[in-house]
């Protein structure tokens, strides 16, 4: 399971293309796993790519940022019971929302669809 994010929903149009994107920025690729928490047999992983420059500027870089930042994916505010335990994390997280509604990428195509808090 990915940490801090889940990809949208399987009702989603954009659901194909977020699983698309995953494999895109994961085959064929040596990624470092980060794990943030786990519960019982459920890892919660934050997926590195050490060979991206972008990594070497931002130990916050992640594949997980970046499909949020693509608008595939969102912030798992309700099932991520440890996000709060990362402070940094979020906020880079909060910072690709904004992007991805600031260019309309992905689900924001048509402007915000986040649920509510």
């Amino acid at each position: 399971m990915g940490s801090f994010v889940k990809l949208v929903g399987e009702e989603n149009e954009y659901r194909q293309d977020a699983v698309n994107r995953f494999h895109r920025l994961c085959d064929g690729r040596k990624l470092v796993a980060n794990i943030d928490h786990k519960e019982g047999s459920t890892v919660h992983l934050r997926l590195i790519d050490p060979a991206d420059p972008a990594t070497a500027d931002d130990p916050l870089a992640s594949i997980n940022v970046d499909l949020v930042r693509d608008g595939l994916a969102s912030i798992d505010r309700k099932g991520c019971k440890y996000l709060a335990s990362y402070p940094q994390v979020q906020k880079k997280l909060q910072e690709a929302v904004t992007e991805a509604k600031r260019g309309r990428y992905g689900m924001f195509e048509f402007g915000d669809v986040e649920e509510d808090e």
